[in-house]
């Protein structure tokens, strides 16, 4: 396994925030069609990725989903046609999963599947009716008409990990949500803003509908909600939606005419509002775009495949705010390493897929960044084998909405914080100093040498659960730290760094 190498643009590195369940910490990767069944991906379990490669049974063209448990242990993963457990070998009762054309027909060779070519064809989330359970909602296509391939169904499924022996296998099948036609994939979710139910959002084909649905406390997934706002999407096969990591707002690009819209959205209400309608400059490039969202929600990055834009959603005017970060360097691996799609990693970098299959991914290193200071790595991590997919993940760790009308399962929301709500370990420390927290306001970490002099500050925004300081650069010694909000410190200690 070979650790992917960390660059940083000064002696100390800071993490914007960790992903504290650690739920997408194993990504599956495809694989070199030359060499079928060795195949790759990501483990981020030390923070940083480390590659790996492994001989599996499941081959990804694009479609994928999977999630660990809380610890960061694989459960199990799907490339839209069959489900592997965590040995890699089918998912107890997965047979006849998300039957249709494109399943059974199309992304079939010789009787193997291939995985579904739809991009974010399918999303896990975690069951709000408790441990063991999770719900995994995904889209297959058929032909309209003998030409026009399109989705018709959305289907959801339940994992109980409880059943095989804590393999797990499905109890409910392939209920169907909708029959209509309906976009691409772009399969979408957000935490409710009582911290427990989900939305999940999909597109209707060729109108600017959209069906919102609540995964409940009960289980049970309610009736659509059908909302009519911004741009009509007529062919987005390569099209991608994103929710900012807090969950206020949504976007939405799609290929061939460049659409992008940015909405509000209600966590508690799942309504969209505000819309804000473009289109991009396609450069001859009409075929696939992306979208991902900056860990502290300010920044939008939208690309085609050779350019890479950046939005502010704090500018007084987001459009005008637009600014060209990236340009593709015209480098093949063996394919052209185009620009493709982006998803946010638990190590607050944003990793893009290139399209062709290629082994090599892009890095936007500093995503918080304004501009150029993002720092857009091309080509920065070499895969053991070719790759033409990446995970489609929510944001697990986003909780409740802090003094919402929802906000019914959170008590203490308006108790003043306490210092048990903040730990930092370990103590002592040689590589990375873990701050774990649960706070109702944002709050401020600061770290001090005994010389007084601040040696790094980090922001921990509410509606995450820990950051990450990397302290590996530090001199061996005893650092102080406080914890602040509004201004007002509300814990102080002291940790120690050992090399």
């Amino acid at each position: 396994m070979r650790k992917i190498a960390c660059i940083a643009a000064s002696v100390l590195l800071l993490i914007p925030f960790a992903r504290g369940q650690k739920q997408e910490n194993i990504w599956m990767l495809g694989g070199n069609y030359y060499q079928p069944q060795y195949y790759c991906g990501l483990d981020y379990s030390d923070g940083e990725p480390d590659t790996f490669r492994i001989h599996r049974e499941m081959p990804f063209f694009i479609t994928n989903a999977s999630i660990c448990d809380t610890a960061g242990n694989l459960l199990f993963y799907t490339n839209g046609q069959w489900i592997a457990n965590r040995n890699h070998d089918s998912l107890q009762n997965c047979n006849n999963f998300n039957p249709g054309y494109a399943s059974d027909v199309y992304y079939t060779l010789n009787g193997i599947s291939t995985g579904l070519g739809i991009v974010q064809g399918a999303i896990v989330l975690p069951s709000p009716v408790g441990a063991n359970l999770y719900d995994l909602f995904y889209v297959t296509f058929e032909f309209i008409n003998n030409f026009k391939a399109q989705p018709f169904h959305l289907s959801h499924s339940v994992v109980d990990m409880t059943l095989d022996s804590g393999l797990g296998g499905i109890t409910v099948k392939n209920e169907l949500l909708v029959e209509d036609t309906l976009t691409n994939g772009r399969l979408t979710a957000c935490r409710h803003g009582n911290g427990r139910d989900w939305w999940i959002v999909s597109h209707q084909f060729n109108t600017s509908q959209y069906y919102i649905f609540e995964l409940t406390a009960s289980g049970e997934v309610s009736e659509p909600k059908y909302q009519t706002i911004g741009q009509s999407i007529y062919n987005d096969n390569g099209g991608q939606s994103c929710f900012s990591p807090n969950g206020s707002k949504y976007a939405t690009i799609s290929p061939l005419d460049g659409k992008l819209d940015i909405l509000d959205f209600d966590r508690c209400t799942g309504v969209f509002s505000n819309p804000i309608s473009t289109a991009l400059p396609l450069n001859n490039t009409p075929w696939w775009m992306g979208c991902a969202f900056s860990p502290n929600s300010r920044f939008l990055y939208v690309n085609s495949l050779f350019e890479i834009y950046q939005f502010d959603m704090q500018a007084a005017d987001i459009l005008q705010s637009k600014t060209l970060v990236a340009t593709w360097d015209t480098f093949s691996s063996p394919f052209y390493t185009w620009f493709f799609l982006p998803q946010l990693a638990p190590d607050n970098k944003i990793y893009i897929v290139t399209w062709g299959s290629d082994s090599v991914l892009h890095v936007i290193d500093r995503p918080d960044e304004q501009g150029i200071a993002c720092n857009i790595l091309q080509n920065e991590v070499k895969l053991p084998v070719d790759n033409s997919t990446i995970p489609n993940f929510p944001n697990y760790d986003l909780g409740a909405l802090p003094g919402s009308p929802c906000d019914t399962l959170t008590a203490t929301s308006n108790i003043k914080l306490q210092t048990a709500n903040f730990t930092v370990q370990p103590n002592p420390a040689s590589d990375w100093l873990n701050i774990v927290y649960r706070t109702n306001e944002d709050a401020v970490f600061e770290l001090f040498d005994l010389y007084g002099h601040r040696v790094a500050d980090v922001q921990l925004y509410s509606y995450f659960k820990n950051r990450l300081l990397r302290v590996s650069a530090l001199p061996a010694g005893v650092y102080a730290y406080q914890i602040k909000v509004s201004g007002e410190k509300i814990k102080e200690g002291k940790v120690a760094v050992v090399h």
